[in-house]
């Protein structure tokens, strides 16, 4: 976020705020050009006058709330950082006068272990969450957006599934465990289900939107028009009609009808069906979405006071990710699948957990994790794509390629090895740690 902060804003002060400062050597606040501004703050989260005093500092109007635990930290502690942490960030933020907050929530609030297809911000959240970190997620984004409109605040949570990319040592540190201990071969489940990524540069780029529409409100004319979808891995191909041909079969075309005249402008837009079952049908649109009336009666969708979800908008088969990771990593592709029936995962991962927690262990194989690989997670991000104006800017495909094989580092504009560079330190990141 500092590094695209910092491109896109160039001549903008930007601070972060941490208990000690972990990247961004002192260079990158000088970097090669001159305007940018970049200052790192010691700060403790649950601490109103240490936050205020550092808001104060820097003179903040825009905050970006993305601190975290790990998932599968302790309830003790994701109580406190997400929950007292959260509720000291907007005591702090409209103490000091901040214009906007942009609350980083999580997919994982409404997900109860079992299947989320293509589900949207109807889904409430769940009586009986998955673990201290979700429940306590879904607390901080509630506490955010009942802030909104407190002091002038206007706040908004973003909520990513699945982040991946230069700087994971969660998911992508995990997937490359299972290469270097040779399991490739094992699948748990079918692989039927499918599964939201986020590459993190999409993740980024929703808060920076939010951050710069927040004030604004859209007509309800946004809902009207068919969405394409989205197409940065796989291009939507235009199909043959009765007044197209692709380039394929044109040259045949013409041979039996020299008249023929390929028609390229491409397809229109369709308007969109809206009907009972659609996320957005006019019934109940208003409590919903925050619907307003403007003096003139044209119907006002607000931004501020509400959660988005943000993916890739690119769901894949769940064990199609780590295998295209691999192969870009070393070009790895497993001989033959062992598939596994989740129901056999779960009893290997209870008698793990087990036999682990008699050493004070946790092992590499967990009951959650192998819930997590056999249930469909994917999201509807037709309110963030009409609403907020999110359109994700970086494919799954070229995601896991810059991930594993380079990142273009802002501050110095020169390729440079990511997760190669850091493999050493690159051990899965536990909640003990």
């Amino acid at each position: 976020m500092v590094e695209m902060l910092l491109e896109r804003y160039p001549h903008a002060s930007v601070a972060s705020l941490d208990l000690v400062q972990r990247h961004f050597p002192d260079k990158l606040a000088a970097g090669p050009t001159a305007a940018r501004k970049w200052s790192f703050h010691s700060v403790d989260l649950t601490s109103l006058d240490s936050l205020s005093a550092a808001l104060r500092q820097v003179g903040a109007t825009t905050v970006f709330h993305t601190a975290s635990p790990w998932t599968g930290s302790g309830p003790e502690v994701c109580e406190k950082v997400n929950v007292q942490g959260t509720q000291t960030v907007v005591d702090a933020c409209v103490q000091e006068g901040v214009n906007k907050l942009v609350f980083t929530s999580s997919a994982g609030t409404v997900y109860d272990g079992n299947d989320l297809k293509n589900v949207d911000e109807r889904m409430p959240f769940p009586d009986v969450p998955i673990d201290a970190y979700n429940v306590t997620k879904a607390k901080a984004e509630s506490i955010v957006l009942a802030a909104n409109g407190k002091g002038g605040l206007l706040t908004v949570a973003i909520r990513p599934a699945g982040i991946f990319g230069p700087g994971d040592r969660q998911a992508i540190p995990g997937m490359m465990d299972v290469l270097k201990s040779g399991k490739t071969k094992f699948q748990v489940g079918t692989n039927e289900n499918l599964f939201d990524w986020t590459y993190v540069d999409n993740v980024v780029h929703a808060h920076l939107v939010a951050a710069e529409r927040l004030a604004l409100t859209v007509p309800v004319s946004v809902l009207a028009e068919r969405l394409l979808p989205v197409e940065l891995t796989i291009p939507r191909r235009q199909l043959p009609t009765s007044v197209f041909r692709p380039e394929s079969l044109l040259a045949a075309e013409k041979e039996l009808d020299p008249s023929f005249v390929n028609d390229t402008k491409g397809d229109e837009p369709l308007i969109a069906a809206r009907n009972r079952y659609d996320p957005y049908f006019p019934d109940g649109l208003e409590e919903r979405l925050g619907l307003t009336t403007t003096p003139g009666g044209t119907g006002e969708l607000a931004i501020a006071g509400q959660a988005f979800f943000v993916t890739n908008g690119e769901p894949v088969p769940f064990w199609d990710f780590p295998r295209a990771l691999w192969a870009t990593y070393n070009g790895h592709v497993a001989p033959y699948v062992v598939p596994l029936p989740a129901a056999v995962g779960l009893a290997i991962a209870g008698i793990a957990e087990t036999v682990m927690g008699w050493l004070g262990k946790t092992p590499n194989m967990t009951r959650g994790k192998i819930v997590y690989s056999t249930v469909d997670r994917y999201y509807n991000i037709e309110k963030a794509r009409r609403i907020l104006g999110y359109e994700p800017i970086v494919g799954v495909e070229e995601g896991i390629k810059r991930a594993v094989a380079r990142r273009i580092l802002i501050h110095e504009r020169a390729p440079s090895q990511w997760y190669k560079a850091n493999e050493p330190t690159m051990q899965p990141k536990t909640a003990a740690a």
